[in-house]
């Protein structure tokens, strides 16, 4: 064989043996001793090796060993060979150093393959979604988690706009509600997003999911998409709020009625105007019950409550309390002067006859009791007291004309006042 077909044969065995470099190394050696059987032949990584005829390995235009030939002449080394087999060895060096920095390459290759199928063996792994959208919210890619939560098989769900395909809309922590738009301008604005998601299902299952938003950086320093961490929390907001609820009207309960008074005694503390707690009870509500049943008696319960939060402002609060018992709570109302009107709303609102279901029509009237915080002294009243205020004040209205009565006596003046002036 020509010394060039000895060159491509060993060519060939290195890169075979590229990944493993001492066993190339060694094919090296062999290789090069039965060509030059009088020559003493060594081949090494360590740079600056040098004896006899030496021939660079070069990486990335660096020597980092070297192909290293020795003969000797009347028992002494020489370090010269004939051109022919100088050039034969240098031929066979710079194989070596291409063979050698394929080598490198392959294997840095196949550990960023390696990294990077741990890297998704991980996110597969967590129970979240872990979900990665363009600058535009397009998904580009979904784990396992994703999947699992969602129902949609990655290869469907790539491609897609993520809050469209989800039906998502958005609150923040402190449960206000805003839109897609609003989350994607606050990224733009400071890189991170977290708040709560109501979305659905591939099968039209509704979720609550918590979500932590963050912006992915490309290498210009600007924006390039994002990625969302996703935990279902739909069970567990269920459970809250079945602690919190009333079942049948789906109204809030007494319990977290309290909080929410708690709360707003702290916005009129800090100054946030007058708050009024208005406690109700149905007149001609047991006739009803008694007469065509409990069933009845709950589809009436129903109307009211949607009548009383049809009637008040998105802003206030509805609850209830007991059998036929609710309690309104009026929030930073601006002026004490405001609620008369809201009263008289409410009182015409329920009084309206209700439909039921089977055909009958039937109507009830309600007494309302009005307990009123104004001042930052009155906000030391703790809640609880602030409905039994105005549920004591719920029972002299029972028994007088108009239905309505204050826990304060100077108010409760008023109020029979401004009633004898509209119904002379």
């Amino acid at each position: 064989m020509s010394r060039f077909g000895v060159v491509a044969s060993i060519g060939a065995r290195l890169l075979d043996a590229a990944l493993d470099e001492e066993r190339m190394l060694r094919y090296l050696t062999t290789a090069l001793a039965a060509e030059l059987p009088d020559h003493t032949v060594s081949a090494t990584l360590r740079p600056g090796a040098s004896g006899g005829f030496t021939a660079p390995l070069v990486l990335h235009g660096r020597a980092v060993g070297a192909v290293c030939v020795d003969g000797e002449v009347d028992g002494e080394v020489d370090g010269e060979l004939p051109p022919d087999e100088a050039e034969f060895v240098a031929a066979v060096a710079a194989v070596a150093s291409a063979a050698l920095e394929h080598g490198r390459a392959l294997g840095a290759a196949l550990a960023l393959l390696d990294d990077a199928r741990r890297q998704t063996h991980l996110l597969d792994a967590i129970s979240d979604a872990v979900i990665s959208c363009t600058a535009d919210n397009v998904i580009d890619s979904w784990n396992a988690g994703a999947e699992r939560l969602y129902g949609y098989p990655a290869g469907e769900a790539i491609g897609c706009d993520l809050f469209a395909l989800l039906a998502t809309t958005c609150s923040t922590d402190d449960g206000i509600e805003v839109g897609p738009r609003q989350v994607l301008e606050d990224l733009a604005a400071v890189g991170r997003w977290s708040g709560e998601l109501r979305e659905r299902r591939f099968d039209g299952a509704p979720l609550t999911v918590l979500s932590s938003v963050s912006t992915l950086t490309g290498p210009d320093g600007q924006g390039a998409g994002f990625v969302y961490v996703n935990r279902d929390v739909t069970e567990q907001r269920l459970q809250e709020h079945a602690a919190s609820h009333d079942a049948l009207t789906g109204l809030a309960n007494r319990r977290r009625l309290v909080n929410r008074i708690h709360d707003a005694a702290g916005r009129v503390h800090r100054g946030g105007g007058p708050m009024a707690v208005l406690f109700l009870d149905l007149n001609g509500f047991k006739p009803v019950n008694d007469r065509y049943g409990h069933a009845a008696g709950d589809e009436l319960l129903v109307a009211v409550a949607h009548r009383l939060t049809a009637t008040v402002r998105g802003t206030d609060f509805v609850a209830r309390v007991g059998g036929d018992e609710f309690v309104v709570l009026l929030e930073m109302i601006g002026a004490v002067d405001r609620i008369p009107p809201v009263l008289e709303r409410i009182l015409e609102s329920v009084a309206e006859p209700v439909q039921l279901s089977s055909g009958e029509t039937v109507a009830v009237a309600t007494s309302i009791g009005v307990a009123v915080v104004e001042s930052p002294q009155e906000t030391a009243i703790e809640p609880e007291r602030l409905v039994q205020l105005a549920d004591e004040a719920m029972y002299r209205a029972k028994h007088r004309p108009g239905r309505v009565a204050f826990s304060d006596e100077s108010r409760d003046a008023e109020w029979l006042t401004r009633f004898a002036i509209a119904h002379p």
